[in-house]
């Protein structure tokens, strides 16, 4: 049987010194048959140019506006002829059989979206031992899981989905950030798997492009897109239990900006205020979503972890195991609970 068409979409903005070694690692991929497309977010440090006269064989996409990473991908994708896409950060590196891998992760039975090993620089060795989630603020947590495969939702940075199931990858409104979150949970909620293709890897530098966006911005973009795909997923009893999280976190954030300037102030009140006043919006996603949901929502809470921090401090080990006894009480039944000692 012939192999599927992959159309692989690297998404660009402003990344010139990152083209050459992702391009070339991609386009020496053994796999057959793929396309590659680049979609150029408006850039203006001569990537277009540049891609036109150095690699011919990738088909250009000039989206006429910084569209972010989910506005772009989603252009890409509807331009894209394959059944089986890719999403891939420019910022990266792949090795060889990185497309075999994910492809074969993806023809598993009811698999939709499947993700490729990252290695990130910066992150130290041992969080890669387990694979991490989220938590009920959708927060990454690390080293929960056990199974190399096994993970809650899929990364942006180098993930592999089935046009047929998926459609348009991301909501538009979300720009940047948390959108592969948002992308793994529909498909989970609407019954198929999220796995990890162990044998699919990428080296990753990290926030190549972010580093130029103002630090309001990117505040605004993080924590309102974590706190709104929880928002928009979940029943509302869950929603109401999850309140003190909410409530805590928020509180932590505003201290943390005002002490430390860690985050930007600005950018917290921008994301919480638009909660109340996009209320209508909210709801009708609400709707959408739980149209297409099959999958019931404790399936998904056991994925997910009642740990609120990663420090291994006494403080922090303190906060975790409070925000687990809360978890029981509650009925909150995340990873820790249903499988005892995990995370």
């Amino acid at each position: 049987m012939d192999n599927p068409l992959v159309s692989v979409i690297v998404l660009n903005f402003n990344g010139l010194r990152f083209l050459d070694p992702c391009l070339r690692t991609v386009l020496n991929q053994g796999y057959s048959p793929f396309e590659v497309l680049l979609v150029d977010n408006d850039s203006r440090d001569g990537s277009p140019a540049y891609v036109e006269k150095h690699f011919p064989g990738v088909r250009l996409i000039h989206s006429g506006a910084n569209l972010g990473f989910a506005g772009g991908n989603n252009l890409g994708v509807a331009r894209a002829k394959g059944e089986l896409i890719v999403l891939l950060n420019n910022d990266t590196t792949v090795e060889e059989g990185w497309l075999q891998g994910l492809v074969e992760a993806v023809s598993r039975e009811n698999v939709a979206i499947a993700s490729s090993f990252v290695l990130t620089e910066g992150i130290p060795a041992r969080y890669y031992e387990r694979n991490g989630s989220v938590n009920l603020v959708g927060h990454n947590i690390m080293r929960v899981f056990s199974r190399p495969e096994e993970i809650l939702y899929a990364g942006g940075t180098s993930m592999i989905f089935r046009k047929s199931i998926v459609d348009v990858p991301f909501e538009d409104l979300y720009f940047a950030y948390s959108e592969d979150l948002y992308c793994s949970l529909r498909a989970r909620f609407k019954g198929y798997q999220v796995v990890q293709a162990p044998s699919s890897v990428v080296r990753h530098v990290g926030s190549g492009t972010a580093r130029t966006t103002a630090s309001s911005t990117l505040t605004m973009l993080r924590e309102r897109n974590r706190l709104l795909t929880i928002v928009l997923f979940f029943d509302r009893w869950t929603l109401i239990r999850i309140i003190p999280f909410f409530a805590g976190n928020m509180l932590a954030k505003v201290m943390i900006a005002v002490l430390s300037g860690r985050y930007s102030l600005p950018g917290l009140i921008r994301a919480y205020l638009w909660f109340p006043i996009n209320v209508r919006w909210i709801i009708g996603k609400r709707r959408g979503l739980r149209r297409e949901r099959i999958c019931q929502e404790q399936e998904i809470l056991s994925l997910m972890s009642a740990r609120l921090t990663n420090g291994e401090s006494a403080a922090g080990r303190l906060i975790n195991r409070m925000s687990l006894f809360y978890c029981r009480m509650t009925g909150l039944r995340t990873i820790e609970i249903e499988r005892g000692n995990a995370g």
